[in-house]
Order: C-alpha cells, then sequence, then structure tokens
C-alpha cells in the first residue's frame, strides 16, 4: 500500500561529499534564493512544492519517485 505522504529528499555534492537533507532544511542553508521568505517559523519558510520547483526549474535538478519517497537530484553533479 502506497504511503499517503511521500518522503522527499534532496541529494547534492558537498564540496566532493554526497550529501542527502529534506527540501526545508536544503532551502535553510540556501536562504538567498528565496528572497520572498523570511524563515521565521514555518509559515515564513517556503512549501516543499516550491522548493522542488526551484530546483527542478532554476538549477535543473532531476526527480526521481516510487510509491513512499521522492528523490530530487543534481544529475551532472552526482
Amino acid at each position: 500500500m502506497p504511503r499517503t505522504n511521500k518522503k522527499h529528499f534532496i541529494i547534492f555534492n558537498n564540496c566532493g561529499v554526497i550529501s542527502a537533507t529534506t527540501p526545508k532544511d536544503w532551502a535553510r542553508a540556501n536562504q538567498q534564493v528565496f528572497p520572498d521568505y523570511t524563515f521565521e517559523d514555518a509559515n515564513t519558510t517556503p512549501i516543499v512544492n516550491v522548493i522542488e520547483n526551484y530546483l527542478v526549474n532554476t538549477l535543473n535538478y532531476r526527480r526521481v519517485e516510487n510509491d513512499e519517497i521522492i528523490i530530487h537530484y543534481a544529475y551532472k553533479e552526482i
């Protein structure tokens, strides 16, 4: 049975070390790319769809998913 809410992960090259994090943690570490958000609380932090759209449309990340997880990754950097 598929999960109701899938787990979301970002995989990226962190100075030669392949790392994984959640979309919101990735956004907190890259706040400069979301100038319309203050990151003070849940209401002022971008939602997962906004973060993932930025990754796909601006940074050309790829998306793979199954019934349980969604992963975004930088194909050429990993």
